[in-house]
């Protein structure tokens, strides 16, 4: 089962309220990807049309437009796949509304006896089905469709975000990370700190001793006070920016170039705690860059000296 449940969309059958949801998706589906509304939907005979729509094509020797047919089937809640009782003479419907191409705009799919009728359309106009799988996976990766995805599939939507923020499976399984102290687990909720205990020496070298992950506040207070008790500073970063994708990376990077240029020294218990940190964390960054996060990167970059600064960073 997929993320978007299309029975959020009342059925259009049985005269509803919501009898004109599914067309009404279907018009701000194709609005939000730039597509001219010519007409529909509306209430009453439709002589064939959900809506006619219409897309700019450019070309070498000049530009047109190319209008589009579309016929809007919602037969999720019912799951039946759309027949050829639902799509009658389509080459018809299109020559009288001067479309040349016709859209099936389905929650289902089409039948094998209406997927063979539209194969045989294709000779004289062109035809394109977006049936469930193709909908969702336009609604989930194009970033122009976000606003219809949380209009139209509210439920869905909360869910899928919350999915999106679940740490990833990297491994054959998964790599918790536990506060130092109390044991939670920091990964669920991408709350809590991770921090360095270092030394300077006269070598005017940075000696990195340790490190440590705790939750904010009690926890990584006592962490912090007992590594200054042994003559230690400690400089924390927060997990919930790391989770980030490029502050990760960045974090990471710095930190081995640090190394590889002498500037810093690491124990091998560091060391050991950093690997063992970094494969924990990856698990929440091997995936896309949320719009949220986006803005937090946005932010971040003004903050002077972060991570030496997010906008100068590239790949050495």
């Amino acid at each position: 089962m997929g993320f978007v449940d299309f029975k959020e969309i009342p059925s259009a059958k049985g005269g509803g309220t919501g009898q004109d949801a599914w067309a009404l998706f279907a018009r701000e589906f194709f609005a939000a990807l730039h597509i001219d509304i010519e007409e529909g939907p509306d209430r009453g005979p439709d002589s064939g049309r959900d809506l006619v729509i219409s897309e700019k094509r450019m070309g070498l020797l000049g530009s047109g437009q190319h209008r589009w047919l579309v016929s809007c089937k919602h037969l999720a809640h019912s799951n039946k796949s759309v027949s050829i009782r639902d799509e009658s003479d389509i080459l018809g419907r299109a020559k009288r509304f001067e479309a040349a191409g016709f859209i099936g705009f389905y929650s289902t799919i089409p039948s094998a006896e209406l997927n063979r009728t539209l194969r045989s359309c294709r000779s004289e106009i062109n035809v394109i089905v977006y049936d469930s799988a193709l909908i969702e996976r336009m609604l989930l990766s194009n970033p122009d469709l976000k606003q219809v995805f949380e209009r139209f599939f509210p439920h869905s939507f909360e869910q899928y975000g919350k999915a999106r923020h679940v740490p990833s499976m990297i491994s054959d399984s998964f790599i918790g990370l536990c506060c130092n102290v109390c044991g939670r687990d920091l990964l669920k909720d991408r709350e809590g700190v991770v921090a360095l205990a270092q030394q300077l020496t006269d070598d005017k070298k940075i000696h990195i001793v340790d490190m440590y992950w705790a939750c904010k506040g009690r926890c990584d207070r006592a962490l912090e006070v007992a590594f200054e008790e042994r003559g230690f500073i400690t400089g924390w970063e927060d997990i919930s920016d790391l989770s980030i994708p490029i502050v990760f990376m960045k974090w990471v990077i710095t930190i081995m170039n640090s190394i590889r240029g002498g500037s810093h020294i690491f124990s091998d218990k560091a060391y050991e705690k950093f690997t063992e940190f970094t494969f924990a964390a990856a698990q929440l960054v091997v995936r896309e860059t949320s719009d949220e996060e986006r803005e937090r990167i946005q932010s971040l970059r003004d903050i002077p000296g972060f991570l030496g600064g997010l906008g100068e960073w590239g790949p050495p």
